[in-house]
């Protein structure tokens, strides 16, 4: 994992908001996001005046962004598996019904309405687009309310990556920030649903590894981090006793959804959001898809089509 990976999480998850006002979703750029807005007549470059046109513009700014971010082919798949987690969290904020992974999502609101998203992104990215989605199906039929509690901890650990970087050598929240990770790290650690799904559990592995070698890099370059905590090893699958008593005890607590996020029911609703959540996502997808092709096969037809498109 690297500093420019974080980088682009925190662009992703910043970069492009979904707000509600009533039942009614508006999607809005921050001003980053905007430089690729139409010019239309008296209207200032640089300002989107729809949805779409904030997603377009977002669309490219991403790719733009992506191709000088990955290294080499691990990078590339980490950013393609923590760009689904990171959208299970988006999907996590919200209900609906009969929703459950990303998988549903793509099969309920996506699959059968391809003629209407082609109309807003290329037919040649969207056929990439479901590449990655069919070559990633383990990732996809995960349970989306556990996936957003990896990206809940990928993002303490990304706080960590930013803050002990070349720049600046002088992190004295590290300890904290440290200790932060790795007490997200043994809630997932400790619960049995996770350490008793092999798929899971390699995202847990991938989560400890990114942490020790942050903890061999920063120990070395910046002050503070000299004692860091260990993370605990990755558990074994429990039995399935145990697994059963840990989840009485969970369904006895706050049933999954509800929280701080409000839960968005009805019909009517849902109807609205949907596809407000879908262009919502697709930016982030699409870019890993062009990014994916990029670097993995087509590399300079596939650089020579994109500068075409940015030029535009």
């Amino acid at each position: 994992m690297s500093k420019k990976l974080c980088g682009l999480i925190n662009v992703i998850d910043h970069g492009v908001k979904l707000t509600m006002n009533g039942t009614n979703v508006q999607i809005k750029n921050d001003a980053t996001f905007n430089d690729y807005c139409p010019n239309e007549g008296m209207k200032t470059n640089g300002e989107c005046d729809s949805n779409i046109q904030n997603v377009n513009s977002a669309i490219i700014k991403l790719l733009t962004y992506f191709k000088s971010v990955v290294d080499d082919i691990l990078e590339d798949n980490k950013l393609s598996e923590y760009a689904i987690l990171w959208l299970c969290y988006k999907l996590n904020l919200m209900s609906y019904e009969g929703i459950s992974n990303i998988n549903d999502f793509h099969n309920k609101y996506i699959k059968d309405k391809e003629s209407d998203i082609q109309k807003i992104v290329d037919v040649e990215a969207y056929n990439i687009y479901k590449d990655l989605i069919n070559k990633k199906g383990d990732l996809v039929n995960m349970d989306i309310k556990i996936m957003s509690k990896f990206y809940e901890t990928l993002k303490f650990l990304c706080k960590l990556y930013t803050g002990c970087n070349e720049k600046e050598t002088n992190y004295p929240n590290c300890s904290q920030d440290a200790n932060a990770f790795v007490k997200e790290f043994q809630k997932l650690n400790d619960d049995c649903n996770i350490t008793g799904n092999n798929s899971y559990s390699q995202i847990l592995y991938s989560l400890s590894t990114d942490y020790k070698n942050l903890k061999n890099d920063c120990a070395k370059k910046c002050t503070g981090c000299k004692d860091i905590p260990t993370l605990p090893n990755i558990k074994t699958p429990q039995n399935s006793i145990e697994c059963s008593a840990q989840i009485r005890v969970q369904d006895k607590g706050e049933s999954p959804g509800q929280g701080s996020e409000a839960i968005l029911s009805g019909s009517s609703v849902a109807s609205k959001l949907i596809p407000a959540l879908l262009v919502f996502a697709m930016p982030v997808f699409l870019g890993i898809a062009y990014k994916y092709s990029l670097f993995g096969f087509g590399k300079r037809s596939q650089k020579r089509y994109l500068r075409e498109n940015i030029k535009k």
